[in-house]
């Protein structure tokens, strides 16, 4: 009887640990350069990311805050459009016109680190807005952005739908900018609009 209360008590002490999340989702998304905000006629770039989600609590109540981490990997698609974004006053300008104009396939690593506030408009749904920023290793260069070390910030909104009473469906769209803060150059940065879908589950 003590050995199983016990155990009880060691359970409960553990979920209280800081480092434990209280949920965790999974999240596939795919961006594109382009569309109502983000069409730059200069360069394309397209983005398939696969992103792990751990959920800390900051605040609860009529509107809940929370603390987001979310480490992913990201399969993108650049190519340069036009060529004279490359100036003659560029060193070896027509070698990298010729690099970039071609297709490329860069992999992205990135740890962003969100904070989401979500309120309930129903019992099963609720809606969020998002904002954060963190590190990033890009694979390749660009025309716009050094290779190797980054920044990806993001800014979103999405809605979750009760499947369970611990598992929720996630849907949001968001914006993101890579740059690398001019610590390298070049800088111009890239910009990309996603949708995302997910699951999410409290444990």
């Amino acid at each position: 009887m003590f050995l199983a209360l016990l155990n009880t008590s060691l359970l409960k002490a553990q979920k209280k640990c800081w480092y434990q999340p209280d949920k965790m989702g999974f999240i596939y998304g795919y961006g594109n350069q382009g569309g109502l905000f983000l069409d730059d006629k200069d360069y394309s770039y397209t983005s398939n990311i696969i992103k792990l989600q751990l959920f800390y609590p900051l605040r609860q109540g009529a509107f809940n805050l929370d603390l987001v981490f979310e480490p992913t990997l990201g399969f993108s698609k650049h190519q340069l459009l036009n060529f004279y974004f490359i100036q003659p006053s560029e060193p070896d300008y027509l070698a990298k016109r010729a690099e970039f104009t071609k297709s490329k396939r860069i992999t992205e690593y990135i740890l962003n680190t969100n904070l989401q506030l979500s309120h309930k408009i129903t019992k099963a749904i609720n809606a969020y807005i998002f904002v954060g920023l963190g590190p990033m290793i890009i694979s390749k260069r660009t025309e716009r952005l050094a290779k190797g070390f980054a920044f990806a910030d993001n800014i979103g909104l999405g809605f979750t739908s009760k499947i369970t009473t611990i598992l929720n469906f996630d849907i949001r769209a968001s914006l993101r900018h890579l740059s690398n803060a001019e610590l390298k150059h070049p800088n111009s940065g890239i910009n990309i609009a996603t949708l995302e879908l997910g699951m999410n589950l409290k444990l």
